[in-house]
C-alpha cells in the first residue's frame, strides 16, 4: 500500500469512528442544547462542588429556621401573665425545618446521577439526630409544654447544625480539584454509574432510534419477539411482564444467592420480611392493627398460559411469595391468602366467559377485584373493634375499552415505518362503579354519588400501588378494589396509591401526612409480589413521626 492509499485509508477509518459521536453530539446540542457524552465531566467535576454547596445552603436555611424559632418560642414571654402563648407559628417553623433537613438527606443521598451515597457515614448519623431533634420540639410544641424546656432543646439543635456547617462549609472554585479527584472513582471505576450511563447512551443514539424500530417490528413478525420488558405466552395470545416472569424464575429475596446477581442487575441489599415487620411495629404502638395483601403476578396464576408444559394445577401454588407469607406470619404481621382464593376462582372462568386478569396487561379484571375486595374485607370483619357500617351503597356495569399497558411498553403500537404499524386492539372489560346511595326521608328521592374516599372518618387506610389505582381513580373511576371493599364494609375508607411504590413511596407519602392514621384501625398494605425484587425505591427504613407519641 503506498502512501496516498494509507492516508485515505487513515482518513476514512478516522470518519467512520468519529462521524457517530460528532453526529449524535451535533443533534443533541440541537434538540437539547447539551451533549450527552459530557455528562461525564460534569458529574466528575461539577456535581461534587454543586452537591456540596447545595447541602451547606441548605444547612444554613435550617439554622436560620432554629434561629426563627427560637425568637417565636422567646416571644412567649411577652405574653401577657392572663394569656395562653399560642405555639402555631411556632409548630409552622419546627415542620419546615424538618422538611428541610429531610432535603438535606435526600441531597446527600445520592453521589451523582447513578450512584447513591453510604448512609452510615457520620453525616447521615447526625442529620438523623438533627431530625429527631426538631421532631422531639414540634411534638413538645403540640403537647403544650414549657417554652422555657423547648428553648433549651432548639439550643441544642443550634449548635448540632452549627458543628454540620463546620464539617461541609461552602466550597470555593479552589475546592474542585480536590472535589473531583474524590469523586472520579465513583464514575470512571464504577459499574453502578457506567451501566446505566451506556443504558442512557442507548437509548438517546439518533442510529439506534432509527433503526430500532424496524428491528422490533421485524423480531415480532419473524419471531414472536415482544422486546425486553415482555414475554409472549404459550396460549391464547396473552403477554407477560418480564419482571413478573423474572420474580417467580429467579431466586427468591430471601435467598442468599440474590445478594450477587447477574453483572447487568443490581444486587438486593434491603429487606423486605424487616421492613415490613418494623411497619407493622410502628403502627402497633399507635393501636392500629396491619394487614399485607400480596396481589399475585399474572403468571402465578395462570403459568400454564405462560409456558404450555406446565400444568394449570400449578396455579398460585409455586411462588415465592407464599414463603414470604408464611415467614410474615411467623413474625405476627398478618396477610390475607390471594394466590388460594385466585387459583380457586380460576376454575369459574368458563362459567365466566372471561380471565381473571387482562390479556395484554399487567392488570386484573373486575373478578379479580371484587374478590380481593371481599377476602379483605372478610378479614376486617373479624376485628373486635369491627362495628358494621351503615352506608348504602349500589353498584352499576359498565364496560370499559382497556389498552393494555404491557402491548404499550413493548413500543410496537408506536411504530410506524412507512405504511406500516402495529397495532394491538382493545380488551374490553366489564367494571362495576361504587355509588353511594342517600335517601331524603322527607321527599322519598333518592341522590346516587359516585363513590369517594373519607380520610377524615375511615376505620381503613389503604396502601398500594397502581393494582389499587385501576378503575379507582382512571376509567371508568370508583370501580377499582378500594371502592368494593368500601362497598363490602357498608362504609367509605382512605387511601394512598402510588403506581409502582408501595414497596417505599406509599409508606414515604404517610409519613408525610401522618394526620391520615388518626381514628384509624387498620392498614391494609396492597403489594404486587414482583414489587418484593423489584419495587421502586426498594423497601427502605421510614421512621413515622406522630405528635404525643
Amino acid at each position: 500500500m503506498n502512501r496516498k492509499h494509507s492516508i485515505i485509508f487513515i482518513v476514512f477509518f478516522l470518519v467512520v469512528i468519529y462521524s457517530v459521536p460528532i453526529i449524535q453530539g451535533c443533534v443533541e446540542y440541537v434538540k437539547y442544547h447539551k451533549v450527552q457524552a459530557l455528562d461525564l465531566v460534569v458529574d466528575a467535576i461539577v456535581t461534587p462542588f454543586s452537591k456540596a454547596n447545595a447541602i451547606n445552603g441548605l444547612l444554613v436555611k435550617t439554622q436560620k429556621q432554629s434561629e426563627n424559632l427560637l425568637a417565636e418560642i422567646n416571644k412567649s414571654h411577652a405574653v401577657a401573665a392572663d394569656k395562653k402563648w399560642e405555639s402555631y407559628f411556632a409548630e409552622q417553623i419546627a415542620d419546615d425545618a424538618l422538611f428541610l433537613v429531610s432535603d438535606i438527606k435526600k441531597s446527600a443521598s445520592t453521589i451523582n446521577r447513578h450512584v447513591k451515597a453510604d448512609t452510615t457515614t457520620d453525616l447521615f448519623v447526625k442529620l438523623g439526630l438533627l431530625s429527631q431533634g426538631f421532631s422531639d420540639v414540634l411534638t413538645a410544641l403540640r403537647n403544650g409544654a414549657a417554652p422555657d424546656s423547648i428553648a433549651g432543646r432548639v439550643n441544642i439543635i443550634q449548635t448540632q447544625i452549627a458543628d454540620l456547617i463546620a464539617q461541609n462549609p461552602k466550597k470555593t472554585v479552589v475546592s474542585v480539584p480536590l472535589l473531583a479527584t474524590k469523586n472520579i472513582p465513583h464514575i470512571f471505576w464504577n459499574d453502578l454509574y457506567l451501566r446505566p450511563y451506556e443504558k442512557e447512551m442507548e437509548n438517546t443514539s439518533v442510529f439506534a432510534t432509527a433503526i430500532r424500530p424496524a428491528m422490533l417490528y421485524t423480531r415480532f413478525v419473524l419471531f414472536n419477539d415482544l422486546g425486553e420488558k415482555a414475554v409472549p405466552g404459550d396460549v391464547n395470545n396473552w403477554f407477560f411482564y418480564k419482571p413478573d416472569v423474572d420474580y417467580l424464575v429467579r431466586p427468591s429475596v430471601r435467598d442468599p444467592r440474590s445478594i450477587v446477581v447477574d453483572p447487568n442487575d443490581k444486587p438486593l441489599s434491603d429487606d423486605p420480611i424487616k421492613a415490613i415487620v418494623k411497619f407493622k411495629n410502628q403502627l402497633q404502638k399507635r393501636g392500629i392493627d396491619l394487614i399485607v395483601m400480596i396481589i399475585p403476578v399474572k403468571a402465578s396464576i395462570y403459568p400454564d398460559i405462560l409456558n404450555s408444559s406446565v400444568s394449570p394445577g400449578k396455579s398460585g401454588t409455586f411462588s415465592h411469595s407464599l414463603k414470604i407469607m408464611a415467614e410474615l406470619n411467623k413474625k405476627g404481621v398478618e396477610t390475607v391468602d390471594l394466590f388460594s382464593a385466585f387459583s380457586a376462582e380460576r376454575k369459574n372462568d368458563a362459567i365466566a366467559g372471561d380471565s381473571l386478569y387482562l390479556a395484554k396487561d399487567t392488570h386484573w379484571r373486575a373478578r379479580g377485584v371484587r374478590l380481593a375486595a371481599h377476602v379483605v374485607a372478610e378479614r376486617i370483619k373479624k376485628y373486635p373493634w369491627y362495628i358494621p357500617g351503615t352506608t348504602t351503597f349500589a353498584l352499576d356495569s359498565v364496560i370499559i375499552d382497556r389498552s393494555g399497558d404491557i402491548a404499550s411498553m413493548t413500543t410496537l403500537p408506536a411504530i410506524k415505518i412507512h405504511d406500516l404499524s402495529m397495532s394491538f386492539p382493545f380488551e374490553k372489560t366489564k367494571c362495576y362503579q361504587v355509588y353511594t346511595v342517600a335517601k331524603d326521608d322527607a321527599t322519598g328521592t333518592i341522590d346516587r354519588v359516585i363513590y369517594k374516599d373519607d380520610y377524615k372518618h375511615s376505620q381503613v387506610l389503604i396502601l398500594g400501588d397502581s393494582f389499587s389505582r385501576i378503575y379507582q381513580t382512571d376509567e371508568p373511576r370508583s370501580a377499582g378494589w378500594i371502592a368494593h371493599c368500601a362497598y363490602e364494609l357498608s362504609q367509605p375508607i382512605a387511601s394512598i396509591v402510588n403506581d409502582g411504590g408501595a414497596s417505599t413511596l406509599v409508606r414515604q407519602s404517610l409519613a408525610r401526612k401522618i394526620s391520615l392514621l388518626n381514628g384509624k384501625k387498620v392498614v391494609v398494605w396492597e403489594i404486587v409480589e414482583r414489587d418484593f425484587r423489584f419495587g421502586e425505591e426498594g423497601w427502605k427504613d421510614v421512621p413515622l413521626q406522630v405528635a404525643g407519641q
